[in-house]
């Protein structure tokens, strides 16, 4: 999905206006190997419900890794759970960059977790419209 940053951040600011987003699903600049994907962003006033609807995508979405989203923050991060630990902060942890480098060396995995973001994006798209039909209605 060559437009995935555009299409995770006009999805996000359907739910809200953001102040933050950043996507990490390209190509090693250097090397070319596929690196983890993870999306991470911050709205400008995050509300519970935003993140139910995320969560909802997420579990809605069929993934073939394991997903989660990381809220201890004032930015949110949706990533592959192999990457995060476990505890307070786990995007924050000291082995997070170590766990990422690690993940990067199976690129299978790499490959899988990506088609997944791009299904938990498109499933958040179909919540979201889906909720906004029904207040129409």
């Amino acid at each position: 999905m060559p437009d995935r940053f555009r299409l995770a951040g006009e999805t996000l600011t359907r739910l809200g206006a953001l102040r933050w987003l950043r996507l990490n699903d390209e190509r090693h600049p250097l090397y070319g190997y596929q690196q983890v994907p993870f999306l991470g962003w911050r709205f400008e006033e995050p509300r519970p419900e935003n993140l139910q609807i995320v969560e909802e995508a997420m579990h809605r979405a069929p993934t073939q890794v394991d997903w989660r989203i990381d809220t201890s923050r004032r930015n949110w991060l949706l990533a592959p759970s192999r990457i995060l630990s476990e505890g307070e902060n786990p995007a924050a942890s000291p082995g997070f960059d170590e766990r990422v480098n690690l993940a990067m060396q199976d690129q299978d995995f790499c490959i899988r977790a990506l088609s997944d973001l791009d299904m938990i994006i498109q499933t958040l798209n179909g919540l979201i419209t889906a909720q906004e039909d029904q207040k129409q209605s």
